[in-house]
């Protein structure tokens, strides 16, 4: 395996360039680096912690940093976490980490969070909220063509 020197990340062997930052700094991976397992909420960052502490499994919980919020994913949230473990320990950690997501989700009654379909009155209520927004351009270009054509009425240019 490579490792990603810049976000830690472990990579297959042969990799010209990191698939996680496009960073071409990779080197052979050590036992004893510190590689990114997941980026998780929190909930699941706390079961996932005590799962790796119970199974000796040296690891580290940082926040996810600043702009993971921004991102246009529509999936990060400000109190995600990255977890990092050694990548000699890797395997063991992964396989943790689907059996915590499935325990979670276990928990939830098999169910994803899904987004309900728009509603008849919402998609007419946008409709209705763009067509708004386009009359009111439309307003202040010809208020402000109108006032510059008075202006220039006034003071003799046109």
């Amino acid at each position: 395996m490579q490792y990603c020197e810049k976000c830690r990340r472990l990579c297959e062997d042969g990799a010209a360039k990191c698939p996680g930052c496009r960073s071409g700094k990779l080197r052979p991976a050590g036992e004893r680096d510190t590689a990114f397992l997941c980026q998780c909420n929190l909930y699941m960052a706390e079961r996932l912690e005590q799962a790796l502490t119970r199974a000796d499994i040296p690891h580290k919980v940082e926040d996810a940093g600043k702009g993971a919020y921004y991102t246009f994913d529509m999936e990060s949230m400000p109190t995600d976490k990255r977890i990092y473990v050694q990548a000699g320990q890797m395997e063991q950690a992964q396989a943790l980490a689907v059996q915590v997501n499935e325990e979670i989700v276990q928990e939830q009654g098999g169910q994803q969070e899904d987004a309900p379909p728009p509603t008849l009155k919402r998609l007419v209520g946008e409709i209705l909220s763009v067509v708004a927004f386009l009359v009111l351009i439309m307003l202040a270009v010809y208020s402000a063509d109108s006032f510059t054509s008075w202006l220039k009425f006034i003071f003799g240019m046109g």
